[in-house]
Formats: structure tokens, C-alpha cells, sequence
């Protein structure tokens, strides 16, 4: 087989084990270490908290208590209430996100639940707050600003929820102690996400825990038959889609984060408990979080500044090469905003992105390529070896390594090059299907580089350049039928992965094929020249 077949067969088994692996393979459990700083923690351990029922399961609230509100900044508007939590909606203002009707887009989906709720561990506090109770609005005069209190003769619970700049927030919580002996409380905060009306399986929905060392994800299957528990320092917990995240940030760790469901299974719902603390009769506790709900990008994420020391750039995910990945996708990212900077057109800047990908990796491709050709000169004589010591597998090895080493060929350096190169196409896969910058943005006929193509124009037209392409190789010696396979085979693998794959992905591997079948055809005149001069 040649080195083209070989490096389009390479790419075609990478996409497939990514997206097998993003579909169907949970991620692996860490093993359990009483010792360590972050474990899993199972549900038969006596000491984790009692499940805190959703407050869509209690009686419905009196619809004459319920307020609403509005907080609206420069990119972002909270829909606020009184009941069931603070948060109904967080739409984002940026022209980019606009709907049809002129609305921002609702990223949270909870139709009509409520995100950001205070509940407290039933077994490690004294008083018990009435489940989907109204709250009393403090009026405060800022547009900004919306503040919550419940209060009755044992205990006072005020919330005050502030909309800072940019996609950021600050969350605080006061416990008062209005009994006449102490109490005992373990606060917990929870936020939901909804699955929506448009899910795929290239924008999975997760929830998100994060320590100092990791951070762990779970979906909606993980947690079907019951609740992911991380038990820890908890720096940060989140709710995410592909390129949107909402994140709770608390200013001391929180003790364990909780990934689970609600009964219809059609809302994530992460809850982040903090210690349990006993207050003196008059004594408050406060707790202080900082909050992000809006798009997953990098510069973004990285100056969140309510709560210091947190990496919340740790919900991209980079791909599978843990550093080396996210080096490469953080490096591709700034190459597409700078072709952007200079081009106004995100579809542009990814083909300027692929003509650099494509020049830094020929080199690579032309040393594969080279070692192929001098495979395939020897090839007569190694299937004489194979013949001659067909029977006789040690003797026909040593001729072989023989055969190599007068011929000045590795075996091995036709696949090194495709080896190095594997890290640079998975960091650009994951890089262009999670870029937020490219969502609902059009090119061309294309209404959305983060969708697949409507109209299926790209998945046909990469087909064909890749059937023209293996048309064009000369055949190589060996098994021919093995080559007409390929030939066939290859084009219609592609053709079919790039019906859902987003659009933005098969504008680059369109470009890429398109400069490989430009470098064969120049490779291809280029020998035929040579061998005519010969003659």
C-alpha cells in the first residue's frame, strides 16, 4: 500500500476511535485511596450527604409569592426569580448568539427549572427550609443585583447575587443562627443544566468536578442509576456543552461535588457541599462564590477573577495527548484568531490554518513518502525471501533485516511521520469542533460551522477528491485486489463520517485533501518529466 493510502487510512482510523471513543467509552474509575486528596466515593458510605430532593417533586408553589427579574450586563441577562432557585435563564447578547426573534440564546434549556438554588445536607443540619418556598425580595435599586431572604424563628438565610462584567458573577450566602442553642448546618449549592431540544452527540452535555489535580466529567448516562460523588478539595464544580459552561466557584474548597439526574432524567444537575459548621445561638457564617455562565473561550476562561488560583480553561477539552494536545490546540487556536485578525472570515482563517498545518507537516510527508517509494523498489526481492523461506520464519526475519540493511531501508520510517503527526490532527480535531468563535457562524452555503453541512455538499466533495486522489497513485505492487478495495473504501468512510461531523472540521479536511491531491498531481508530472528526460 502506498504512503498517501496509508497516511488517508491513518487519518480514517483516528477520526473513527475518536468519535468511538466520545460516544461510547465512560471514562475510566480512579482507583480508591483513602489517603488521597480526591477520590470517588461509592453510596454506602454512611457519611455521605442524604440525597436533597429536586423541588419540582414538591407541592407547587402559590403562584401570587412568585417575583421575577431581570439582570442584564453587556453579553449576558439573567432571568431571576424567587422560588426553586435564583436563575431561570442566562442569555447571551453577543449578536453571534441571537435568535431568530431577537432574543439571546438560553444556553441553561431548564424550561422553566431554576439554576443556583441553596439547599442544606438533611443529615448534618438542625432546621429544614419548606422545599419550593418563596423567598422575600430584598429590594436593592440595583439593576444588577438580586437579593433573596428566608428567614422563620429558628434560622435566617439571605442570598445576594451580583452581575459583574463580562461573563462573570458573585454569589454570596449568610446562615444566621436565630435559635437560643447552637445548630448545626452543611450547605449545599446546586445548579442545573437541561439536555435541550437539539442534542447530538458531538455537543455532550457534562457535569464537571474539579480539584487541584483534575478534573472529572460525567453525562447523563453516567449517572442514570445514581450519583457521581467526588470527595476533596473541590476548587471549582460546572455544568458544560460543547462550547458553553456554568461554573460555581467557591472561594474556600468545597468538601464534595455531586453529579446527578432528576427523576425525568432530562436535567444535570450538579451539587457542591461545603464543610458542615455548628453556629452559636446569633452567629452567621458566610460563604462566597464566584460564578461563570457564558462561552468557553480561552481568553475568557482564563481571566475569570472573582475567585483566584482556579483553571477554568480545564473544561475545554483538548483531546487525548493530556499536555502535548492542549499545547497544540491553545497554538492552532492563536494561528485561527490571527487569521482571522487579518481576514474578518472564520472559514478563511481555517484554510489559511490548513495551508500552514499542511506545509509544517510536508516535510514529514515527503520523508514517509520517500521511505515508501524505497520499500516498494525492494519489494520484488522481499517477496522472493517470502517464497524462499516461506516455511522457515527465523531464517526468512534475518534475511529480511539482511536485505534492509544492504538496501539502507527502515521498515519503520514510513510510519514514524504518521506517528508524529497523529497528535497534531487530534489537537486540531478537538480544537475545531469545540471553538466557540466558529458557532452559528456562516461560510459560504454553510449556516453554521459548529453543524454539519445541511445540503451534505462538503461530505460529497471530499469523497470524490479522495476517490480522483487514489485514482491518480500509480498501483502499487502487491495485492492488487487489496488496492481496488481501498480505493473504493477510503472515499466512502470519509464521505460518511463527514454527514455529522460539524462543518467547520470538513472545511479543513476538505482543504487538506484538496492540497494533497495538488501535491500528487505535481509529484505525479514531476516523475513523468523525469523518466521522459531519461529517455
Amino acid at each position: 500500500m502506498d504512503s498517501s493510502r496509508r497516511t488517508l487510512l491513518a487519518i480514517a482510523i483516528c477520526v473513527l476511535i475518536w468519535i468511538g471513543y466520545t460516544t461510547w467509552i465512560m471514562p475510566p474509575l480512579p482507583e480508591a485511596d483513602s489517603a488521597a486528596p480526591q477520590q470517588r466515593v461509592g453510596d454506602e458510605r454512611s457519611d455521605e450527604p442524604k440525597a436533597v430532593e429536586e423541588e419540582s417533586e414538591a407541592p407547587p408553589v402559590d403562584a401570587a409569592t412568585v417575583v421575577s427579574g431581570r439582570l442584564e450586563s453587556d453579553v449576558v441577562a439573567l432571568a431571576v426569580t424567587n422560588v426553586a432557585g435564583t436563575v431561570r435563564a442566562a442569555e447571551l447578547l453577543n449578536p453571534q448568539f441571537r435568535e431568530a426573534d431577537g432574543s439571546g440564546l438560553d444556553f441553561l434549556e431548564l424550561d422553566g427549572q431554576a439554576t443556583l438554588a441553596v439547599g442544606f445536607d438533611p443529615e448534618r443540619t438542625d432546621f429544614k427550609i419548606p422545599r419550593n418556598t418563596a423567598w422575600e425580595v430584598v429590594e436593592t435599586g440595583d439593576k444588577k443585583t438580586w437579593n433573596l431572604r428566608y428567614s422563620d424563628d429558628g434560622v435566617e438565610v439571605s442570598t445576594s447575587l451580583v452581575l459583574l462584567e463580562d461573563y462573570e458573577g458573585r454569589y454570596t450566602v449568610k446562615v444566621t443562627n436565630k435559635s437560643d442553642k447552637p445548630q448545626e448546618h452543611r450547605l449545599m449549592l446546586r445548579s442545573r443544566l437541561g439536555e435541550g431540544t437539539e442534542q447530538s452527540q458531538y455537543n455532550v452535555h457534562r457535569g464537571l468536578c474539579a480539584t487541584t489535580e483534575d478534573v472529572e466529567d460525567f453525562d447523563l448516562d453516567d449517572v442514570e442509576e445514581g450519583a457521581e460523588r467526588i470527595r476533596g478539595a473541590i476548587s471549582w464544580a460546572g455544568l458544560d456543552t460543547k462550547y458553553f459552561l456554568w461554573a460555581m466557584i467557591p472561594s474556600e474548597a468545597g468538601q464534595l461535588c455531586e453529579i446527578t439526574t432528576n427523576s425525568a432524567q432530562d436535567l444535570l444537575v450538579a451539587n457542591l457541599y461545603s464543610k458542615a459548621r455548628t453556629l452559636s445561638p446569633g452567629e452567621t457564617r458566610g460563604y462566597e462564590y464566584g460564578l461563570y455562565f457564558g462561552t468557553k473561550e480561552l481568553d475568557r476562561l482564563r481571566s475569570h477573577s472573582v475567585v483566584g488560583g482556579v483553571n477554568l480553561e480545564d473544561a475545554i477539552d483538548w483531546g487525548w495527548f493530556g499536555g502535548l494536545s492542549s499545547f497544540l490546540g491553545k497554538l492552532m487556536l492563536r494561528l485561527l484568531h490571527w487569521f482571522y485578525g487579518l481576514t474578518g472570515i472564520w472559514g478563511v482563517a481555517i484554510l489559511l490554518l490548513t495551508v500552514v498545518i499542511k506545509a509544517i507537516t510536508l516535510p514529514l510527508t515527503l520523508k514517509q513518502m520517500n521511505s515508501m517509494k524505497r520499500m516498494k523498489e525492494i519489494q520484488p526481492e522481499i517477496e522472493k525471501l517470502k517464497t524462499k523461506y516461506g516455511d522457515d520464519r527465523t531464517k526468512q526475519a534475518q534475511e529480511m533485516q539482511a536485505l534492509f540493511a544492504r538496501s539502507g531501508v527502515n521498515p519503520l520510517a514510513g510510519c514514524l511521520p504518521m506517528v508524529f503527526q497523529l497528535p497534531i490532527w487530534i489537537a486540531l480535531y478537538a480544537m475545531l469542533a469545540t471553538a466557540v468563535e466558529l458557532f452559528r457562524v456562516p461560510f459560504l452555503w454553510l449556516p453554521d460551522l459548529t453543524a454539519q453541512d445541511p445540503y451534505f455538499i462538503l461530505p460529497l466533495g471530499i469523497g470524490g477528491l479522495m476517490f480522483l486522489q487514489t485514482r491518480l497513485q500509480p498501483t502499487p505492487t502487491g495485492d492488487n485486489q487489496q488496492a481496488k478495495m481501498m480505493m473504493w473504501l477510503m472515499p466512502i468512510i470519509f464521505t460518511v463520517m463527514m454527514l455529522f461531523l460539524p462543518s467547520g472540521l470538513g472545511v479543513y479536511i476538505f482543504a487538506n485533501i484538496l492540497l494533497s491531491l495538488v501535491q500528487t498531481i505535481i509529484q505525479f508530472r514531476t516523475k513523468s518529466t523525469a523518466v521522459a528526460t531519461a529517455k
